[in-house]
């Protein structure tokens, strides 16, 4: 069955709306390109300062003797 020329124009409006309604979430992003990366997660992550010492979480403590 093939489409009149009315019915082509309808489905490609249609089509048309969609893909433009969801190009619209890609225009508000923090990053220059999608395969980025989270930028201000890394930068929050490298300027944190770890105030505990690197063995606070050893319980394994040995007896000196």
């Amino acid at each position: 069955m093939l489409l009149s020329p009315r019915n082509k124009a309808i489905i490609l409006l249609a089509v048309s709306g969609i893909v433009a309604g969801c190009a619209d979430s890609f225009d508000h992003r923090d990053s220059i390109k999608l395969g980025v990366g989270n930028a201000p997660a890394a930068n929050t992550a490298i300027h944190t300062l770890n105030t505990w010492p690197a063995n606070v979480g050893d319980t394994n403590i040995v007896r000196k003797r």
